[in-house]
């Protein structure tokens, strides 16, 4: 292999390296300015947006012991990887796709299995970062809470009866 060819699968292969997911995605139509656009979106959620050859992807992912690509390749590929939020970065893509009605994710590496275009789409429901921390965090509080609200409560009606019964000499009066 050609010493030009070597560097392109090595910096694909850290591409590959850089997460634990890769969206494959088919970029035809889309213009320099929205590939300019749709890596401004993909930033600040800590993505990049690559376009590689579909050569160069498939000896990478081959190098690293990653599934067989060449089922979702097809048109114009590119690669968008890093970032911890699939979700959200599935989601702004989608988006991204819908909006300009050109492009489409064809497939993902995901833990190293290969995941479809029929797929994909389901990494979209998963909970965001922001969201996966809220709830457990209300799973890990839900406990504390009813342990207090258990504890309180032979007090509270301790209360309830003692108010009652002052209420009760009140009205005698």
């Amino acid at each position: 292999m050609r010493a030009e060819k070597q560097f392109l699968v090595s910096e694909v292969g850290n591409y590959l390296d850089k997460s634990d997911y890769a969206l494959l995605v088919e970029y035809t139509r889309l213009t320099v300015a929205e590939v300019a656009a749709l890596r401004g979106k993909l930033k600040p959620l800590g993505a990049e947006f690559h376009v590689i050859k579909a050569s160069i992807l498939r000896k990478a992912a081959q190098a690293r012991g990653l599934p067989e690509v060449e089922s979702v390749l097809g048109g114009q590929v590119a690669m968008i990887s890093g970032g911890t939020d699939v979700a959200s970065i599935v989601k702004a893509t989608e988006a991204f796709f819908k909006e300009k009605d050109k492009g489409e994710l064809k497939g993902a590496l995901l833990a190293g299995n290969l995941i479809g275009k029929s797929r994909v789409g389901e990494l979209r429901t998963l909970p965001t970062m922001d969201e996966a921390r809220a709830k457990l965090l209300a799973l890990l509080n839900t406990p504390a809470t009813m342990l207090v609200r258990v504890i309180g409560t032979p007090t509270q009606n301790f209360i309830n009866v003692l108010d009652a019964y002052v209420r009760k000499g009140t009205e005698a009066a």
